[in-house]
């Protein structure tokens, strides 16, 4: 944030309040010199999202999002800090720099949404006129109703190898331009160009502005494949896009979850039942794009998929990408095979609901698979069981989820968990040399002493000042274990930060949990009384303690290494440095300094 662009974005933070751009999403009180109010970021029942408008700052302390009026505009419509910029620079009345390349750029960008706008008034159009009867009375014998219709847009492309081309030109629009926004396609040889789609159902697909940017078409006849979507552009890119997530965001972010599905009827379905959540993978497998924009909006996930192989296999898939992601993910059974729109349309919206209610996380989804395959009640199926979570259970990145997974796996089966640590590294090594299933975890500890006074440190140094001048040469930032700690030290600590304002410390911090933590600590008081110094002193003594007490602890245990192998030499050498390690952490216990 800043460079080319900082003489922008002071403009924009004089001219615009952050209780301005907040405000319009979510209802705030005063309470001292802040205001509080609901978060727009996660749900909950108790004001815990904290606007600062002195400093021009928010921080929420249940989900700990946190930042200055961009960060919000860029989290609140999921934009990148371009498009934020841009957005608040119109509000603010400022002219934003372009290069000539930059407004060239951004020329032939509108030209393309321009023309994929005009391309969905026009499918539009034949939908509801003379051509479009046949795709009328399809999207009636799938219950479409009008309103949905409405809501997104849907269109039709009527037969003919040239008609949105040449009604678009007339427009004019170039063949060049309709080509680049996939519209329309060269023939072979060269000899002019045909229409992408052809008497086809139309679904334009949106951005998160509401936008569109491309289009998904049903064939009508036999025409193959069912579903196409129209190619790739600049405006899209299929593995980074979620059919309905412009529409589905706010019920999203209300409800804390998203309802994800294949297709895009299955989709319109939800929307139309009331599940206004439900967003659907363009027919394809879910990647992590498309589950780290879906982050954005929601805490946890729900896969509806059939109760089939290939229901199986798309969790199964989906495991990883949802870990990577950090993002809780429950899986919904539909019986008998059916669709989302199809058990929608024959069981309603509240038994819907309820597989909703009652989908399961991921482990225990597919710990119920493999039950169904194996009895566990025998020797051989409970061993059949543990062989077929192995694949799940090693993807696990997280180790406290994946030691609770073996501990559940272990109880279910009613052994003992170290039998079941020993199947899955017997398992995971067949055939992959090498390979570490990695499940030798321990549950990680609470914040320690040491976290405790990097934290507490860091809040006087963006508190105080004086404090940050006074401590720049006393503590280095790799100091600080904590790797968001340390990014905030890293900016606090350098010279050009020695009396910079929050707006500056915030333009050097590219980690989020960096700019959570200053956020907080600019909106949050100190929690300590007295001499600010004295206070960050002993901040200092306590992680230098730390330090001494991990050296003394490696240097104990290659004492006693030599000690076994009968190394008198590097003995003696370890115990020398052993003694002055510990005469060192007696001085500096000895140091008055308070907390």
């Amino acid at each position: 944030m800043g460079g080319r662009f900082r003489d922008v974005t002071d403009e924009i933070r004089r001219r615009v309040n952050i209780l301005e751009v907040v405000s319009p999403h979510v209802t705030l009180r005063r309470a001292g010199r802040s205001y509080k109010g609901l978060c727009p970021f996660h749900s909950e029942k108790t004001p815990s999202f904290t606007v600062d408008p002195e400093r021009g700052f928010f921080y929420c302390f249940g989900c700990h999002a946190g930042g200055d009026v961009f960060d919000f505009a860029m989290r609140i419509g999921s934009l990148p800090f371009k498009d934020a910029l841009a957005e608040l620079a119109d509000r603010a009345g400022v002219r934003l720099p372009q290069t000539p390349a930059e407004e060239h750029r951004a020329g032939e960008r509108e030209r393309l949404l321009r023309a994929v706008a005009d391309a969905a008034a026009w499918f539009r159009s034949q939908l509801e006129g003379r051509d479009g009867a046949t795709a009328r009375q399809y999207l009636a014998s799938r219950g479409v109703d009008h309103g949905t219709q409405e809501a997104f847009r849907l269109g039709y492309a009527p037969p003919g190898w040239d008609r949105l081309g040449p009604a678009l030109r007339g427009r004019g629009f170039e063949a060049s331009v309709l080509e680049q926004a996939g519209l329309i396609v060269p023939r072979p040889g060269g000899d002019g160009y045909y229409d992408a789609l052809r008497d086809r159902v139309v679904f334009p697909i949106h951005d998160l502005q509401g936008r569109p940017v491309a289009f998904g078409g049903r064939a009508l006849g036999d025409g193959t494949p069912k579903y196409l979507n129209t190619r790739e552009t600049s405006l899209f890119t299929k593995g980074k896009t979620l059919y309905a997530l412009d529409a589905a965001r706010q019920a999203i972010r209300e409800t804390g979850q998203a309802v994800v599905v294949e297709g895009y009827m299955d989709a319109l379905s939800c929307h139309q039942f009331g599940v206004r959540n439900a967003v659907a993978s363009l027919g394809t497998a879910l990647t992590l794009d498309q589950v780290l924009l879906l982050k954005r909006f929601a805490s946890s996930a729900v896969l509806v998929y059939d109760a089939d192989a290939a229901g199986v296999d798309a969790a199964e898939r989906g495991i990883e990408i949802f870990d990577q992601a950090e993002l809780p993910v429950y899986v919904a059974v539909l019986p008998g095979g059916a669709d989302p729109d199809a058990f929608l349309r024959e069981h309603g919206a509240a038994a819907f609901r309820q597989r909703l209610s009652g989908a399961l996380p991921i482990f225990e989804y597919r710990l119920a698979m493999a039950e169904r395959r194996h009895d566990r009640r025998t020797v051989e199926g409970k061993v059949g069981i543990v062989d077929e979570m192995e694949s799940l259970i090693t993807k696990v990145s997280n180790p406290v989820r994946q030691a609770e997974y073996v501990r559940v796996l272990a109880e279910r089966l009613g052994v003992r968990e170290d039998a079941v640590r020993g199947q899955l590294r017997r398992v995971g090594g067949r055939g992959r040399p090498g390979r570490s299933t990695g499940i030798e975890v321990r549950p990680v500890p609470e914040a320690t002493a040491r976290a405790r006074a990097e934290e507490l440190l860091l809040h006087l140094l963006v508190a105080d000042v004086e404090v940050r001048r006074a401590f720049r040469d006393a503590v280095e930032p790799d100091a600080f274990r904590d790797p968001g700690h340390r990014a905030l030290a890293e900016a606090l600590l350098a010279a050009e930060a020695q009396g910079a304002d929050a707006n500056r410390l915030r333009e050097r911090l590219q980690d989020e949990t960096a700019v959570s933590l200053l956020s907080r600590f600019l909106i949050a008081e100190p929690p300590v009384r007295g001499d600010p110094r004295r206070v960050a002193e002993g901040c200092v003594q306590q992680i230098r303690l730390c330090d001494l007490d991990e050296r003394i602890e490696r240097l104990l245990e290659a004492l006693t290494e030599a000690v076994q192998r009968q190394d008198d030499t590097r003995r003696d050498a370890l115990a020398a440095e052993l003694m002055r390690a510990r005469r060192e952490k007696d001085r500096v216990r000895e140091l008055k300094v308070g907390v």
